[in-house]
């Protein structure tokens, strides 16, 4: 620790004429012990955490520099990057519109410089990844945050949510609904002690891939298969009819129906209009074409065209044909309240 905070603060004043007071020196001690070092403004945060970040980088498994913004990142990046050259340690920055092969680039460094939400979206969008080769990130190993309090407090309040994107819907298919309401609980799938979440067991993907003659469904050519069987098992086994809803009250809340062999669709409120509170009533189409809801219309409120979308239906082959855009639209009003 001592040979390798002398290093550094020789090597910050050859190359950019500062060389750490003490304070900084202990502040880098306590970073360096993996506590929390609160310093005043003007005291030199950027260069106290050169040293810990430096000793732990000689691992050779990457430090993560974690700011509060892009400008930040970059600037910091940029102004400490010859005390690391001079070290021999390579520096890295994350910004904002890169570039996957960028991105990778960057958490290859010794040392990589990022907001905290790029680094945490970054680690979310890897969940949907199908290839190792697109992950960016490498294990984590060591991250010092600057500006702590705003990080872990402030932006913590905030969660990260991000969401795959398909180039077409996909609707469910009656084969697979009716396979997946053969399953049984506890030999075929399971759910958590709350009820909010089921998976399929080892025992449920084998007889699922033995009646469907799809291989393994854990493929990536199987992808969309497997979520047209986590949808129907998601409604078959923890949606009842007209009790699971959203909404501020029983009175506006998007009731989901369930039925075996019936078709989901969407209609607006009796006004046809949407409120502030985005409110849509379900309409369940039965197989003799009848339907809980009279008037036949369904429909979703188009937020990129600020306007409401209705279609009218005339049986059921109608029903069983409607754009799944409508179901997106669906999942898009639930996500508002």
């Amino acid at each position: 620790i001592v040979e390798g905070f002398a290093l550094v603060r020789e090597a910050a004043h050859r190359t950019i004429g500062l060389r750490p007071f003490r304070v900084q020196l202990h502040a880098g001690l306590v970073l360096y012990e993996g506590n929390l070092a609160e310093m005043q403004t003007g005291e030199g945060k950027t260069l106290a955490a050169v040293a810990p970040a430096f000793l732990n980088a000689l691992e050779g498994c990457g430090v993560h520099m974690l700011t509060f913004n892009d400008y930040l990142a970059r600037r910091d990046a940029e102004w400490m990057r010859p005390v690391y050259e001079r070290l021999g340690v390579t520096v890295g920055v994350i910004q904002a519109g890169m570039s996957p092969h960028e991105r990778q680039r960057a958490y290859r460094a010794d040392v990589t410089y990022a907001t905290a939400k790029e680094a945490g979206f970054d680690y979310l969008r890897e969940f949907l990844c199908h290839d190792s080769a697109d992950l960016v990130h490498r294990p984590f190993h060591c991250a010092i945050v600057d500006e702590a309090d705003s990080i872990l407090i402030d932006e913590a309040r905030v969660p990260l949510v991000i969401a795959g994107h398909v180039d077409q819907s996909v609707d469910v298919d009656h084969r697979v609904a009716g396979l997946v309401a053969e399953l049984d609980a506890g030999e075929h799938y399971t759910t958590d002690e709350h009820g909010r979440n089921v998976n399929l067991t080892d025992g449920g993907y084998e007889i699922l891939e033995q009646l469907l003659g799809c291989g393994r469904l854990i493929e990536a050519e199987n992808l969309e298969l497997l979520t047209q069987i986590n949808c129907a098992l998601h409604a078959r086994v923890l949606l009842h009819r007209e009790t699971d809803g959203v909404g501020n009250n029983s009175d506006d809340a998007v009731k989901v129906y369930t039925d075996k062999n019936a078709k989901i669709t969407i209609t607006p409120d009796d006004t046809n209009e949407v409120g502030d509170d985005h409110t849509f009533i379900v309409t369940v189409w039965e197989d003799d074409g009848t339907m809980n809801d009279a008037d036949g219309q369904m429909g979703f409120f188009d937020r990129a065209a600020n306007e409401f979308v209705t279609v009218t239906l005339t049986d059921t082959n109608d029903a069983m044909n409607v754009p799944s855009t409508l179901l997106m639209g669906f999942t898009t009003a639930m996500g508002e309240f």
